[in-house]
């Protein structure tokens, strides 16, 4: 879960400005009364002024357009002590994509790095600080070295390029409790092996291209959130009795059940918890000769 110290304290905001300048606005709340009151101090900072300047740790950092210039000088100057640090957007237009990002989560323990032009993340082999890592929009293709970030405990890599997962790359995340894979070109997921995450609540491999899985070598005993809408699958291999604690789950969109496997799987889980089916989207118009099942078309 995301430090709530950080999210509540100081946000500190970084957009470029006319003459090589960054305008960095320091938003600092406090409680007063009971109300929070938010007090905001804006300052000009030229190259020699960002050298100097050191942020708390206390803050986070969010750099909104900009160039790579800019970040590779606040990366190499004033960010030692910033543990949340925010980049977005750099690939909208006025702004310079970042085509490799570094991580270096010695230093950061939350990153999110939103609609960058992202292709690809450089990450050593002693990397252990990061907790939080978002990726989504960008433009990658595979995660294979993110087994170096093994404190990681959300892993966000929704709207990005990639085509197969292998889920042994996550084997060594024990401490993960969310993996969302939303909206990428997904058509396998394997696992040769058992991959045991012990803490996972949530998974979202929901809108890609699925046509089959198989989630018998998931050792997954938490999961609560199954989310696996809107792909092309009409069975799940091992999922009857899979993961005891999961209740929230979302099988609608785009999939074409088969009826009769899909029956006795509604049976046992009515019959072995309660749980919601989730709903996302509009009703999906279902192909004739097939019959809904409140929201789920089955064949």
């Amino acid at each position: 879960m995301i430090n709530l110290q950080l999210a509540i304290s100081v946000a500190v905001l970084v957009a470029v400005t006319a003459g090589d300048r960054l305008h960095i606005c320091q938003n600092q709340f406090s409680v007063k009364d009971d109300f929070y009151v938010f007090n905001t101090d804006c300052r000009d900072f030229d190259d020699d002024a960002l050298a100097r300047t050191n942020f708390n740790e206390d803050r986070q950092l969010w750099i909104r357009n900009g160039t790579v210039q800019d970040i590779e000088q606040l990366l190499n100057a004033s960010l030692y002590h910033v543990t949340n640090l925010k980049i977005t957007d750099l690939a909208e237009e006025g702004s310079t994509p970042i085509a490799v990002f570094p991580i270096d989560s010695m230093r950061f323990s939350i990153l999110e790095l939103s609609n960058d032009g992202i292709e690809a993340l450089n990450i050593s082999e002693n990397d252990y600080r990061l907790t939080h890592l978002d990726v989504r929009r960008n433009k990658l293709t595979d995660l294979e070295n993110v087994k170096y970030l093994t404190k990681l405990e959300s892993l966000k890599v929704d709207g990005n390029l990639i085509e197969s997962v292998l889920l042994e790359d996550f084997q060594n995340l024990t401490n993960l409790l969310v993996l969302s894979f939303a909206g990428n070109r997904i058509k396998s997921i394997s696992a040769s092996q058992v991959v045991f995450l012990p803490k996972l609540r949530t998974v979202d491999i929901s809108n890609n291209q699925l046509t089959s899985l198989n989630v018998t070598e998931w050792s997954f005993p938490q999961l609560a959130s199954f989310y696996l809408h809107d792909n092309s699958l009409s069975k799940v291999e091992g999922l009857r009795g899979k993961f005891p604690k999961a209740w929230d789950i979302a099988m609608g969109g785009r999939n074409n059940w088969n009826c009769d496997w899909f029956d006795v799987l509604l049976e046992f889980l009515k019959r072995d918890r309660q749980f919601a089916m989730q709903m996302f989207g509009d009703r999906p118009n279902c192909p004739n000769e097939t019959r809904m099942d409140g929201f789920i078309c089955c064949t």
